[in-house]
This record gives structure tokens, sequence and C-alpha cells, in this order.
């Protein structure tokens, strides 16, 4: 067993980073294979689909800055004037990926609660919301871009309903008391997405790994010491 590993084979946060400079899922199970970095988008075949993919693939590959829609077409194999048949402009396209980036969150914490290893209910699906900051950065980045939250409803709804998936998780997991669930899960959801902010306002690689140790070794301990 690694020096730092924990018994029961939850990696420690050293793991973790280990992991995650490999590109591999850092929570994944160790036997099982890395997943790919993209969760494929479940869109109807076309042109639609095909700009969607296109644009997933140069945000997570490049980061937002090279995310034109000219970029896009071009790695798509379509014509400019395709896109626009879909999408009004680059914000309405870039909304849709954020929205679709907070149900591949949902989709990954409700995954880390079907893993024992992860257990209890709570500590899994703060794994999962990690492992999805770790792994996809640019893309989470993107889900809580300041101006594009401020200036549409839709995708301010798209991060509430993935906050009441980890409170489902927070009322599932019975050491906090009933009347504290619900303040405890929005306190630990906003723990998130400060050690997110922080992750993506670097440069990919860009945080030095001591500190990263440090949010993600400080934030398991709060959470595992909860109730």
């Amino acid at each position: 067993m690694p020096k730092n590993s924990k018994p029961g084979g939850t990696p420690s946060i050293r793991d973790v980073l280990i992991a995650a400079a490999k590109g591999m899922p850092p929570f994944a199970p160790k036997e099982k294979a890395a997943a790919p970095a993209a969760a494929p988008l479940r869109e109807s075949d076309g042109v639609r689909a095909r700009t969607l993919a296109a644009a997933m693939r140069i945000l997570e590959e490049k980061g937002a800055g090279d995310l034109s829609l000219r970029a896009i077409a071009d790695s798509a194999g379509i014509g400019l004037a395709s896109i626009y048949h879909y999408f009004a402009n680059k914000e309405e396209l870039l909304l849709h990926l954020a929205i679709t980036g907070f149900r591949e969150l949902r989709e990954e914490m409700e995954r880390f609660r079907t893993l024992p290893e992860h257990a209890p209910p709570m500590r899994a699906s703060a794994r999962g919301f990690f492992n999805f900051v770790l792994t996809r950065p640019a893309l989470l980045s993107l889900m809580f871009d300041e101006q594009l939250m401020a200036g549409h409803e839709s995708l301010r709804e798209a991060e509430q309903e993935t906050l009441l998936t980890y409170l489902a998780a927070v009322e599932d997991d019975g050491r906090i008391p009933p009347a504290y669930r619900e303040n405890a899960a929005h306190a630990i959801w906003a723990l998130g997405r400060g050690i997110a902010a922080i992750i993506a306002s670097h440069p990919p690689g860009g945080v030095p790994p001591e500190r990263i140790e440090k949010l993600f070794a400080g934030a398991i301990y709060l959470i595992d010491r909860s109730g």
C-alpha cells in the first residue's frame, strides 16, 4: 500500500494529484481504465451535434481562448453559416456547453454514490465533484463563468439542479442532523465552488501541487468529519 493511501483502497490526496497529472480520473477505482476526458454529448446526429462535439473538444484540449466559431467550424468540417443555423451567436453555443457540463457533473456525482469505496453519500458526491474539477477544469471554468451565469437564468437553474443533487446526498448521509442538512449542503457546495474557482483561474497545470493538496485535504477532512 502506498505510504499515503488509506485502508480500504480510498486514495489519499497525494494519490489524487499523481492520478490527475497522468490524466486519470483521480478517484476512479484502480482496476478500471481511465475514462475519456470528455463524455459524449447526447445530441442527435447532424450538424448541431458535430458543432457541439467540436466545441467541447477545443475547449478541453486548448482552452476557451481558442474557441472561435471559425475554429469550431473547421474542426467539425462544416461551413460557418451552418453553425448560425443552430446557434444565434458564440454565447448561445457556450451556454449550451455550460448547461451540458452541469448535467455531466450531476452524473459524475451520482456515479460516485454507486461506488462503495467512496461511501458515505456526502463524501462520495463530493469526490465526484472534485474528480470533475481536476479532470475537466476548462469546462468547469465555463460553467461558473460570472458573465454567462449572470446573463442566463437557464444556467443558474442548471447549477441549482446540481446543488439539489448534492443536497440529496447530504440528506441520505445520516451524519448531519435533519435541521442542518440543507445549510450544510449549501456551505459545502460553496466550498467546492471556491476550490474550483482557484483551479480554474490558473492555466492548465499552473496551480502548485502543494496548494491543490492543501485545498483538497482540508475539504475532505471537513466533509469526512461532518456530523
